[in-house]
């Protein structure tokens, strides 16, 4: 047995982690900004901001002078018809003034039918309106302003989100990379050890049991191999989803991530920073301010009329033609203003009133979740790292532990399956603290994305 020293040599090797944190790194950056960009969600946020963009200039355009021109020609057969009995009217005036000239000069006239769909007839003009004031178009304007600007951060809000889910996979991702190294390792390791029993087996040195044995843990290994390797491709089909590539497009991998240091945070101060970091709370003023010009719009309209100014210049008459007879020109100037309209217009201002209390409620229950948010995180990430010191502990006692076993079994003072239960040990807490610290790491993105960091 004392042989068997030399092969047992190649140990796994321990993978520790300081304690460290993710800022960034220009690979998972990449990765982030790819989604930024390509993220089919964010494309179609991206879509209703630029529709918002185009309300507001239908909403200024609303204010400037509006200059059309309008041409029309008719033409007509048949239809009802207007009587006009000129003849019983002037022929009998007629016929006594020829009596009293002893002249014929005045004839006799036919009563005339007139057809009411007018036939050959046009009108040509140019017509212009101006608002001088309205106050639907002033707070409307200032309504498209408000709600393009919630949109905005609307957009942002779902950036930084996705930010945290690429971040969150990416970590999950390295994660299951991390595990199975530790799992080839020890399947290294394993097979070492097969390879020399089966030749104590040879030499019948030892019976058969103990390369059923190896094989056995071999299996075990080669399961948790699996079971990483699927962890790996459903983290990378999911980030090549949120960035919009082909499910199966390779990701690289950067486990200097995994090495920078974890900040410590005061929720405190968290929770306060959020009012401004948190893109929903600009996204919620926003939507408060429309709500409130809103009400400010729907008092207006109950209060002062509109006024207006109008005109239009052109040509009219039978015929085509362009002339003196057939100019004209027409100017307006007027106001509007419901006298009574059975009090529509004071239910829609306590309409609007309700909505802006309804959104300022809203505004204090997201102050509330986020605050917990952060807090039940915060927690969350203390628990992680006391959690990964535990493991740390645990792994230096198995290590030295399976060192102990290590020299007794070269020694051949313990047998087989003590030395793979010092082993097995090992691999399962360099396994614990590799999860552990990732835990810290997926808690640390939980605490920054829930505080807008």
């Amino acid at each position: 047995m004392k042989n068997l020293v030399h092969p047992l040599l190649f140990i796994i090797t321990s993978i520790c982690f300081s304690n460290v944190y993710a800022q960034q790194s220009d690979i998972l950056e990449s990765y982030v900004q790819a989604g930024i960009g390509s993220n089919l969600t964010l494309k179609q946020q991206d879509a209703d901001l630029r529709k918002a963009q185009e309300s507001i200039r239908q909403a200024k355009s609303l204010f400037l002078p509006r200059l059309t021109f309008e041409a029309n020609y008719t033409v007509a057969a048949g239809g009802r018809k207007i009587d006009f009995p000129i003849g019983d009217l002037l022929n009998p005036v007629y016929s006594t003034l020829n009596q009293i000239t002893q002249t014929s000069q005045f004839p006799t006239l036919e009563n005339q039918q007139i057809q009411f769909l007018p036939n050959n007839f046009h009108e040509t003009k140019v017509s212009f309106a101006f608002p001088l004031y309205n106050s639907d178009l002033r707070y409307n304007r200032d309504i498209q302003q408000q709600l393009f600007q919630s949109k905005a951060a609307q957009k942002a809000a779902y950036e930084h989100e996705l930010r945290y889910q690429i971040t969150e996979t990416y970590l999950q991702f390295l994660q299951a990379a991390e595990g199975e190294k530790i799992w080839l390792n020890t399947k290294t390791v394993l097979q070492e050890l097969r390879r020399f029993n089966e030749s104590l087996v040879k030499n019948n040195v030892a019976t058969r049991d103990v390369t059923a044995t190896a094989d056995y843990e071999l299996s075990k290994a080669d399961l948790e191999i699996i079971k990483l390797r699927k962890a790996q491709k459903d983290a990378k089909a999911y980030i090549n989803f949120l960035i919009n590539r082909d499910l199966n497009s390779e990701i690289k991998t950067d486990t200097l991530l995994l090495r920078a240091t974890v900040p410590v945070y005061d929720p405190t101060a968290l929770i306060a920073q959020s009012m401004e970091k948190r893109s929903e709370f600009a996204a919620l003023r926003a939507g408060m301010q429309a709500a409130e010009t809103d009400v400010r719009r729907n008092d207006a309209n109950s209060k002062i009329p509109d006024f207006y100014i109008g005109g239009s210049l052109g040509f009219q008459g039978y015929g085509y033609k362009f002339n003196k007879e057939q100019a004209y020109a027409l100017a307006q100037i007027g106001l509007t203003y419901d006298l009574f309209d059975g009090g529509q217009r004071k239910s829609k201002t306590q309409e609007a009133r309700i909505e802006s209390e309804k959104i300022h409620t809203q505004y204090q229950q997201v102050q509330q979740q986020v605050a917990l948010q952060i807090t039940i995180a915060w927690n969350d990430l203390e628990s992680a790292r006391n959690a990964h010191a535990t493991t740390q502990v645990g792994l230096r006692a198995a290590e030295e532990t399976f060192r102990i076993v290590q020299n007794k079994y070269r020694a051949s003072q313990v047998l087989l399956i003590e030395f793979l239960e010092a082993q097995n040990r090992v691999t399962v807490a360099r396994l614990q603290n590799v999860l552990a610290w990732s835990d810290v790491l997926l808690k640390d993105a939980a605490l920054r994305q829930a505080a807008g960091l």
